[in-house]
């Protein structure tokens, strides 16, 4: 029986807040060996130690964080494309990262060496050419950031191939400045709120936030534009 009136909006409002935590949480747990990592990047002084752990997350990003991602979006693509639905989040998340492993490791492999790259390369830039290259650098990584999370809305909404899935992440990126600029500059702030005010929370919110507010825009966005874009058809499970 459906609630109606307040009652029934206080029950949206925690059944959404429960769907973000349990994703987040999945996804948190599925990427523990990278956030020991990260935290013993912040503990350890040893050059070599730290060169190390650099190592090892690179590694294991593609292999764990873009799988794990993935199937945080398609959970949350599910939930907001079938509203009714109640299957396990579980299950969904479960499934999906067996279903997309694969594409996954793959584009993160590719996605991993971009930003390897662009790393190096702010490096030099900055501490050898010009410190105003800063700027620049920090607008490749504004847009970078996007294209990543156009890329896990493609992969689990659009049947396409793994280059093409890439391409349409970058043209939906720069054909749409004004959805680039909601998404990437929400994203910042939960990002940059995640590690200087609300820490604890992190595991709760901070990846099936910005995710969710990825992929609603990027299905709101895909419904008017599929017929002036060449972006094959969407999946329908």
């Amino acid at each position: 029986m459906e609630l109606d009136g307040l009652a029934g909006k206080v029950y949206k409002v925690t059944d959404w807040l429960m769907m973000i935590v349990v994703t987040n949480l999945l996804w948190f747990l599925f990427n523990m060996p990278i956030a020991y990592l990260a935290f013993m990047l912040l503990v350890v002084d040893d050059q070599i130690e730290v060169l190390a752990f650099c190592v090892y997350i690179l590694i294991l990003v593609p292999l764990l964080f873009f799988p794990s991602t993935t199937a945080m979006f398609a959970v949350l693509r599910h939930r907001i494309m079938f509203v009714d639905d109640d299957t396990s989040i579980l299950k969904l998340f479960v499934t999906n990262w067996k279903a997309n492993y694969v594409r996954s490791m793959l584009g993160g492999s590719i996605f991993t060496f971009l930003w390897i790259i662009l790393v190096v390369d702010y490096f030099f830039f900055v501490n050898y050419v010009n410190e105003s290259f800063m700027y620049v650098f920090m607008l490749i990584v504004f847009f970078l950031i996007v294209i990543t999370l156009h890329f896990f809305s493609v992969t689990v909404h659009v049947h396409t191939k793994l280059f093409q899935a890439i391409k349409n992440a970058i043209i939906i990126c720069f054909v749409n400045p004004l959805l680039t600029l909601i998404i990437g500059i929400i994203s910042l702030i939960v990002i940059y709120c995640s590690f200087q005010i609300t820490t604890f929370l992190i595991p709760f919110f901070l990846g099936s936030l910005i995710a969710y507010i990825a992929f609603y825009g990027f299905y709101r966005f895909f419904t008017k534009m599929v017929k002036t874009i060449p972006i094959t058809s969407e999946k329908v499970n």
